[in-house]
């Protein structure tokens, strides 16, 4: 007996997915006719330490990547709505990294019409230790910095009065 659902909800998570494509398609098999998608996640920075933390860190998808990825799996009436905090006030100068909320409707039965090879992945090589530390202490002051960053961006916005860019 096979299961398909109303709703795929994918929140904060597709920048741990190795390909986010294929989750994306998979979202789209296990809807029912008329589904609807929803993928909430970052969004790539503009600021340039902000890039380089977030290259070193994790995936951070483009605007358009997530439109694109919605697109190629098959969904209709995609859309993209920018998502933050109160206090975020839309200036993305900082780099401070806001998050987006990707919507799409499955229009036909069936799997994506999404052409993908098969999954390659190799773990025979083992790890070099140095790349590991190196990666290990990278990520932990990308860790760091999107936590300071948005305590920051909020005691700014205690400072600078109502209706100005922080």
């Amino acid at each position: 007996m096979k299961f398909y659902w109303d709703h795929a909800v994918m929140f904060f998570s597709i920048e741990y997915w190795p390909d986010p494509q294929r989750g994306i398609k998979e979202a789209y098999r296990v809807l029912k006719l008329g589904g609807k998608a929803c993928l909430i996640g970052p969004v790539y920075p503009t600021f340039w330490l902000s890039r380089f933390f977030a290259d070193v860190w994790m995936l951070f998808p483009k605007e358009e990547e997530y439109i694109e990825w919605f697109e190629k799996a098959g969904f209709k009436d995609v859309q993209l709505k920018r998502i933050g905090p109160k206090w975020y006030r839309g200036v993305r100068r900082h780099g401070l990294i806001m998050g987006c909320s990707v919507t799409g409707v499955k229009p036909a039965s069936g799997d994506s019409p999404l052409q993908l090879g098969p999954k390659a992945e190799d773990v025979s090589k083992p790890i070099n230790p140095l790349t590991f530390l190196l990666r290990f202490i990278l990520g932990t002051m990308a860790a760091t910095y999107y936590v300071l960053v948005p305590i920051y961006m909020w005691l700014k916005d205690q400072i600078v009065p109502e209706g100005q860019p922080i």
